[in-house]
Parts: C-alpha cells; sequence; structure tokens
C-alpha cells in the first residue's frame, strides 16, 4: 500500500509539473487585452521640426493599463512599453498607407519579473522608468525608486524570463527617490547612457559598458531647460540622441521638449552636454506627461519619432502617443 501511494504521489507531482510546464509556455505568459485607440489631431501639420504624422489617445478596460514610461519600436511596427509598475506590453501600430499612425492592434500584458523570475510586489521595487533595446536584441530596463539597471531577454525567455543585472552605478543613492533613473539608451559602442530625471539646471548621466566589473562613475552633466527634467532618451537610427524634456507648473500647464544631442557632444570627458530643441509641445497642443520616445528609421530613409505619455493611472490625465518624422536628421 505504501508503494501504491508513493507511486501515486509521484505521478501526481509528475503531472503537476507538466502542467506547470504547459501553462508557462512564451505565447501563454502574455494575456491579451482591448485597446482603444481614439485619434487625436494636433491641430498642426508641423510644430518645430517635427511634422505631425498621427495621435491617439490609448484606453483599456483593464486597471493596470497606463503608466507608460518607456517604449521601442521594432521591426514590423511592433512595440514594447512598460509601465511604472513592471508591467510590460506588447503590440503592433497600424500605419495608414502614407505612413501615418492611425491605431493599434494585437496588445498584450505581462508582468515583469525579478532576478528569481518572481514577480515584483513592492512599489520601491516595481518602479520601472525607461526601456531601451540593446545591440544583441536584449532590453534593458531602469528603475526609479530603488535605482538600478536590470536586463532581460524577452525574445529568448518571453516576459516571465528572469531579470540579470546590469551595470552598477556610482552615486545613485543620492539622488532624490522621485527623480531618479529616467532616461535610457545606447551608444554608438553599445554602452547604456542613463540619464536622472533632475529637475531643472543640469542632471547626471552616466555612459556604462554592459560589461562593468565596478560601479560606473557619472562622466557627464545634461543641460536641462529652465523647469524642465529629463525623462526619456533613445538613439537615433543615424547616431546622435532624441530626448523628451518634461514641464508642469500649475498655472502654465504641461509642457514638452523634443531634444536632439549630438554625439559629438559626448566627446569632451566630463563637460557638459547640451541639446539642440527640435520641437515644443505646449497649449494649444494636447501634452500630457511625456515619459518615453522611440526613433526609428522610416522606409524612406529619415527618422519617426514616437512619444509616449505616462497618466499616472489619473482620471485626470490621458495616455497620448504621437508619430513625428523629424524634418532633416540633425547633425
Amino acid at each position: 500500500m505504501r508503494a501504491l501511494v508513493l507511486g501515486l504521489a509521484l505521478l501526481v507531482c509528475a503531472c503537476a509539473r507538466a502542467s506547470s510546464e504547459q501553462t508557462n509556455t512564451i505565447e501563454e505568459q502574455w494575456r491579451a487585452i482591448e485597446v482603444t485607440a481614439t485619434p487625436l489631431d494636433l491641430g498642426a501639420e508641423r510644430v518645430g521640426r517635427l511634422v505631425f504624422r498621427g495621435g491617439l489617445v490609448l484606453t483599456a478596460e483593464t486597471g493596470w493599463f497606463g503608466g507608460f514610461s518607456g517604449i521601442e519600436v521594432l521591426d514590423g511596427d511592433r512595440f514594447l512599453m512598460i509601465s511604472d509598475r513592471a508591467d510590460w506590453f506588447e503590440g503592433r501600430l497600424l500605419l495608414d498607407e502614407a505612413g501615418a499612425l492611425v491605431g493599434v492592434d494585437d496588445v498584450r500584458m505581462a508582468g515583469i519579473r525579478d532576478e528569481s523570475g518572481e514577480p515584483y510586489d513592492e512599489r520601491n521595487d516595481s518602479d520601472s522608468e525607461a526601456l531601451t533595446q540593446l545591440p544583441d536584441g536584449r532590453f534593458a530596463v531602469s528603475f526609479e525608486q530603488r535605482p538600478r539597471i536590470m536586463i532581460y531577454d524577452v525574445n529568448r525567455d518571453g516576459p516571465f524570463g528572469a531579470a540579470t543585472a546590469g551595470p552598477l552605478l556610482a552615486g545613485v543613492a543620492a539622488l532624490p527617490p522621485n527623480a531618479s533613473l529616467e532616461a535610457l539608451a545606447v551608444d554608438a559602442a553599445g554602452s547604456l547612457i542613463i540619464g536622472a530625471e533632475g529637475g531643472g539646471g543640469t542632471t547626471p548621466l552616466w555612459i556604462a559598458p554592459l560589461g562593468a566589473t565596478a560601479p560606473v562613475e557619472s562622466q557627464h552633466a545634461y543641460r536641462l531647460g529652465l523647469g524642465y527634467s529629463l525623462t526619456a532618451m533613445d538613439r537615433g537610427p543615424d547616431g546622435g540622441l532624441y530626448a523628451i524634456e518634461r514641464f508642469y507648473a500649475p498655472v502654465i500647464g504641461a509642457r514638452a521638449r523634443v531634444m536632439f544631442i549630438p554625439d559629438a557632444a559626448f566627446e569632451s570627458e566630463g563637460g557638459a552636454v547640451s541639446g539642440e530643441e527640435l520641437a515644443l509641445l505646449a497649449h494649444p497642443i494636447a501634452v500630457d506627461n511625456f515619459e518615453g520616445v522611440s526613433a526609428v528609421r522610416r522606409a524612406d530613409g529619415g527618422t519617426r519619432l514616437y512619444v509616449i505619455s505616462d497618466d499616472n493611472f489619473s482620471p485626470r490625465q490621458r495616455t497620448i502617443l504621437y508619430a513625428f518624422d523629424v524634418e532633416s536628421t540633425p547633425r
């Protein structure tokens, strides 16, 4: 009888393990969600050096939809976004025959995991703020409340893949808890460029090789516009960085500057880095808390920017996705 019970127990365990593995395939890790994309007109054909190529207000019934702080647009007009509650959102951009943004489709979500492959369950651990794709296809994510960089191989492991630690950054413990690692990109050599949010004046930038074995010191300071904060960066298809600076004041309202930072700005070790303003997004243009930017090459060789806002899960804010074409490539 004891042998029979043991055999049955082993069979149950084997079935449970097989069931667990079966329901843990990459496709089953994602949960499809219905997203409504409502067209949003800019009210102008261009702003500054950016040509308007479509706008959307994105909504969904699930309370987990929103808080988008990073976006990467990939091959085939697929996109990957992160929310600041440590969730992945994947989907497809819909473009019309002229290449304008008109909708999104096939949207699905999944939780971002920690180094043990477990969901983040504490607010101070789960505040994911910036996203960039590495040259080898993996993705780097920066976290704000407990500042750190994590690396994910979503293509190989799926959204439930465990994180591996990215390079350590010196001095991050001194950053304000809600104005920490907010912007993330890669340079031509494949090193990470990480920017702190700041709040006017200058804010530190780190250039960190992925294989760094010791904490990396901040080598540069980025000059912000008066009252602005750095919220996003992405490397352009022809080099340089596109960045978003955010501004908010109760009387003035929300504003955003779209900036370009040439590679040459980083040539002086320890020097202050300045950007060129490509466009100012301000009233009467619909503006929200823009925290993500993705720069991609268009079919005609030009540069397309996608800009996403973080609605802070507030009914008074919106998730806005804009598409802009850069009028001419900055140098």
